[in-house]
């Protein structure tokens, strides 16, 4: 079974002009394969985290982007020797080449999933555990900061991005609910779904 780490947990901060922020990140280790999740803008935290697990960027076998949002991607080429798993067109890059991939690419307790709302190419992941299936859901499942975590999948997504789509967005939370034990927001804290 595959293991999930957080490496970066979310974080946000409002400026007078503007926020400091980014997103969950987590390590995965499957089978012989080390994955990054949505690495993120922090590049400091980022190495300082990889280092405390005594990884390096070389280390990592491949990076899964859920979708295009900078606090999510910014850092994706750090990694010289990593495949890139992207939301765009579902495709798969490893250097020039682009290459569509299967839902277990990433092996067999991991499942890529379609989650679109958020924006139109949302991707999120859906992992076998030993504490059971926990989501990487990237931001279908969100909150802004001082904004209590709650689960309602008819919550407002606040960020009014190019092609949100508030339906869409609620059919990819129901999907993620019924499937996942655990879910790791883009942005949150980590929960128990209740079932």
């Amino acid at each position: 079974m595959a293991t999930i780490k957080i490496l970066i947990e979310w974080y946000a901060k409002q400026l007078e002009h503007g926020r400091k922020a980014s997103s969950t990140c987590c390590l995965i280790k499957a089978e012989d394969k080390k994955i990054i999740t949505d690495p993120g803008c922090n590049r400091e935290k980022l190495l300082k985290a990889l280092k405390k697990e005594g990884l390096d960027t070389a280390d990592i076998d491949y990076v899964f982007l859920s979708h295009q949002h900078p606090d999510h991607i910014l850092l994706a080429g750090i990694f010289e020797n990593a495949k890139y798993i992207t939301f765009d067109a579902n495709l798969i890059y490893d250097k020039d080449l682009m290459l569509t991939f299967d839902k277990n690419i990433l092996g067999p307790d991991i499942e890529i999933i379609e989650t679109p709302g958020h924006v139109l190419e949302h991707l999120s992941l859906l992992v076998n555990t030993p504490e059971g299936k926990i989501a990487i859901a990237g931001d279908v499942i969100r909150r802004v900061e001082g904004e209590e975590q709650i689960v309602d999948i008819s919550h407002p997504d606040h960020s009014q991005a190019k092609g949100m789509d508030m339906d869409t967005l609620i059919e990819s939370r129901k999907k993620l609910l019924s499937i996942a034990d655990y879910i790791i927001p883009g942005h949150g804290k980590i929960f128990k779904v209740d079932k």
